[in-house]
């Protein structure tokens, strides 16, 4: 299952916090959240991700639960590249 999503994001609590919304997408009626970043005072960053997601229609525990793992990971390495980049 695939979606198309557009997202607004809002830095304005930068650099410790960057969160989005759904703006339009075909299958979700939701989606929002955040990237909470903490200094570790050592040159390394703590990145915490939150997502609130609802779907237009019923989908099964299991493929719920893939499609978030697929979601989290992707979201995070993107913010990594583009951090580290």
């Amino acid at each position: 299952m695939k979606d198309r999503v557009t997202l607004d994001y809002d830095g304005s609590t930068s650099p410790n916090e960057i969160t989005f919304s759904i703006d339009d997408a075909d299958l979700l009626t939701e989606m929002s959240g955040a990237y909470k970043l903490s200094d570790n005072g050592d040159d390394t960053t703590t990145v915490s991700y939150e997502l609130t997601v609802a779907l237009s229609m019923p989908v099964p525990a299991m493929m719920r639960q893939k499609a978030e793992r697929s979601t989290i990971d992707l979201a995070l390495s993107q913010l990594k590249a583009k951090l580290e980049g």
